[in-house]
């Protein structure tokens, strides 16, 4: 299991390869709102409440369904959201 380092609204923060952004920063308490994701439910991105904004993509993602990568830089408040 390997541990990759993200940032996050300017805060460095760790989380696991097989995570996926929400739980990542869910388990950095940091708060990014949800509505159809269940604890325990495969997750499917279809609310859309969970958009973040990721560097070098122009497209908004859903979080729930982002799988964290080295470096990676996201904010879960900005303009564009």
């Amino acid at each position: 299991m390997s541990v990759k380092t993200l940032t996050v609204n300017d805060k460095l923060i760790s989380a696991r390869e097989e995570e996926t952004i929400l739980q990542g920063v869910q388990d950095a308490g940091i708060h990014i709102p949800t509505l159809c994701h269940l604890q325990g439910v495969e997750d499917v991105g279809a609310c859309r409440l969970c958009l973040v904004e990721i560097a070098g993509s122009n497209k908004l993602q859903p979080a729930c369904v982002t799988k964290v990568a080295e470096g990676m830089e996201v904010q879960t408040n900005s303009d564009r959201l």
